[in-house]
């Protein structure tokens, strides 16, 4: 498996278990719900600065997300 799909399988699994809809996420990161969908799932490319954003919405460390702690 490719880092990024790790980064976004983090990502949703981060999520859910925060209990986090999509659509609450795209809100915090203004955009829809479909377009954060299509971030989550690898149709949009994920860029360094909205990584940041989503490691303080979801209130974890960058490092995290970035499979470098577990």
């Amino acid at each position: 498996m490719k880092r990024i799909e790790k980064i976004r399988k983090r990502l949703k699994t981060v999520r859910t278990e925060k209990g986090y809809s999509q659509d609450y996420v795209g809100e915090q990161l203004h955009m829809s719900q479909i377009a954060y969908h299509k971030l989550e799932n690898g149709k949009t490319i994920l860029k360094v600065r909205t990584l940041l954003e989503l490691a303080v919405i979801l209130e974890v460390k960058e490092s995290y997300l970035l499979g470098c702690d577990e």
